[in-house]
Formats: structure tokens, C-alpha cells, sequence
């Protein structure tokens, strides 16, 4: 029974993550940003790749 209800909590843990990663791209995309952060870290809004954002020259590497 505990095995049950632990994964239950797991599982719960992972789609609330991806909904909320979902409604933050969204939000991002509508304000036209390029990048959104991630539960995972950092993604491109078009294609949804991990991506690092140079802070000195503001170059984009997807990965």
C-alpha cells in the first residue's frame, strides 16, 4: 500500500512539473520572449531545446 501511494506522489510530482512548465511557455511565448525557464533549465520557446544565453554578447546555444 505504501508502494502504491508513492508512486502516486510521484507521478503527481511529474505532471504538476510539466503543467507548469506548459503555462510558464505559454506565458512567455505571449510576451514574446525567446527563452522560458524550465523545471530543467533553460528552453527555446520554438523549440523547446535546452538552450544558454551568453549574458555578454546575448548569443543563443540550443543543445
Amino acid at each position: 500500500m505504501l508502494t502504491a501511494i508513492a508512486i502516486i506522489y510521484v507521478i503527481y510530482q511529474l505532471i504538476k512539473s510539466a503543467a507548469e512548465d506548459a503555462q510558464m511557455k505559454q506565458w512567455c511565448k505571449s510576451k514574446g520572449y525567446d527563452t522560458y525557464p524550465s523545471n530543467t533549465g533553460m528552453r527555446d520557446v520554438k523549440t523547446n531545446k535546452h538552450c544558454y544565453v551568453d549574458p555578454r554578447t546575448g548569443k543563443k546555444t540550443l543543445w
